[in-house]
This record gives C-alpha cells, sequence and structure tokens, in this order.
C-alpha cells in the first residue's frame, strides 16, 4: 500500500510544479507581446491580442482583426493569440486551426477537443499549449503523455482583456483563482467562480474529467500544492 501511495504523492508534485512553471513561462510570454510587436509595455490592444468581438461599455464590439508576419487569420481571433503567444515559446511545433499534419489532427480530435481545437503549439519541454473556443489558454504539463484530464495534467487561464477591478489588462487569471473570481465577478460569465466557494474542484469531479475541474487551476496555485 506504500508504494502506490507515494507514486500518486510524486505524480501529483509534477503536476505542481509543472503548472507553476507553466504559470510563469505564460506571464512572461504576455509581458513581452507588446514588446515583440513594437507597443509601449502593457499595450496589448496595440499588440492586437484582443481584437475580435469585445464587450465596450455594456455593447458588443467587433474589433477587425488584422494580419502580422505575412500570416492570415482570416478575422480568427484565437488564430492570431496562438500565433503571438507562440512567438514568446521556443516551439517545436505550431498547429493552427487549419493544418492538416498528422501531430496537429491528432490534437485537434482529442476527446476533449475544447483544448485545443482553436489552435495549439508544442514547445520544446513538451508542453502543449492551446486556445479554448473563448479565448482561454488551456497547457498540459507533460503533453500527449495521460491522463489529459483538466485539473491533473491540464490547466486552464484567462487573460484580462482590459483594466477593470485594479486588474491590468494582460494579466494572467488561473481559472477559480481568487483574483480570477474578482475579475469576472460583474459579469454572469462563469470564470467568478471561485474553487474555495464552488467546491468543484474534488477527486470525484476529476475522475469522471468534469469540465468545470478548470477551477482547480486556481486552488492548485494558491495552495501550492494538489489537495484533492
Amino acid at each position: 500500500l506504500t508504494i502506490p501511495n507515494l507514486l500518486n504523492k510524486y505524480t501529483k508534485h509534477t503536476y505542481v510544479v509543472g503548472l507553476k512553471k507553466a504559470y510563469s513561462q505564460l506571464q512572461n510570454a504576455m509581458k513581452m507581446i507588446p514588446i515583440t510587436e513594437g507597443c509601449s509595455a502593457g499595450d496589448y490592444d496595440c499588440a492586437g491580442m484582443f481584437q475580435g468581438w469585445q464587450d465596450i461599455n455594456g455593447q458588443s464590439v467587433y474589433i477587425p482583426v488584422t494580419n502580422i508576419d505575412d500570416m492570415d487569420f482570416g478575422g480568427n481571433t484565437e488564430k492570431k493569440q496562438v500565433y503571438l503567444l507562440s512567438k514568446q515559446f521556443k516551439v517545436q511545433k505550431l498547429c493552427l486551426p487549419d493544418s492538416n499534419e498528422k501531430i496537429c489532427e491528432e490534437l485537434f480530435n482529442e476527446k476533449d477537443p475544447k483544448r485545443f481545437a482553436r489552435g495549439a503549439f508544442i514547445t520544446n519541454d513538451g508542453m502543449i499549449w492551446g486556445v479554448h473556443y473563448d479565448g482561454h489558454i488551456n497547457v498540459d504539463i507533460n503533453g500527449k503523455k495521460g491522463p489529459n484530464i483538466i485539473g491533473r495534467d491540464s490547466f486552464v487561464f484567462a487573460i484580462a482583456s482590459e483594466t477593470r477591478e485594479n486588474i491590468s489588462q494582460g494579466t494572467i487569471l488561473p481559472m477559480g483563482s481568487k483574483i480570477a473570481a474578482d475579475y469576472f465577478i460583474a459579469s454572469t460569465y462563469h470564470g467568478n467562480t471561485y474553487w474555495l466557494d464552488s467546491k468543484l474542484c474534488t477527486t470525484q469531479n476529476i475522475k469522471i474529467n468534469e469540465h468545470l475541474t478548470r477551477v482547480c487551476t486556481g486552488r492548485v496555485l494558491e495552495e501550492d500544492a494538489m489537495n484533492y
């Protein structure tokens, strides 16, 4: 009984370490995007990170998605988001939605296609980064190696598209964290769920691959452990 328990504890520890590394990498990437695109520090609108449909003063406004680097994004904001992020990493493979290469098709056709269907890239350290249909960033810290379950080896972040509640545009918002809940508190958007209040991040939910276990991202980072 001791050996399986030790292995489980070690595996969870590697997940925690991997998530913290990914969080740091994503924070650095977001800081670099305006710089690499020739904008002022923190000006992600200039960099084109938040184009497409935006909520401006309570109105849904479409901001045309501009093309850069001879890339045609076809008006797809998530496609541009993937590309901008990928430029900040050491990437071994970029998979945009129109790619028909086998390695990309395998990512797009997973049992949980929401993780990478809007585009993804594989970094040299083996992590897989992708964008959800809602613009959220998903990272699988051990690549294609299982279990490929949100809340275990796969985690979800949002990005503040505007300055709100003293949270600056471009801030990384781990889903389920207090900062994410504070940022989305004024909306009916599901991002305002705090893991400590919702009780969604549980062992039972993880076992059934519950999509709402995205809130586990915030729990792991705040507790610095995987206590479920």
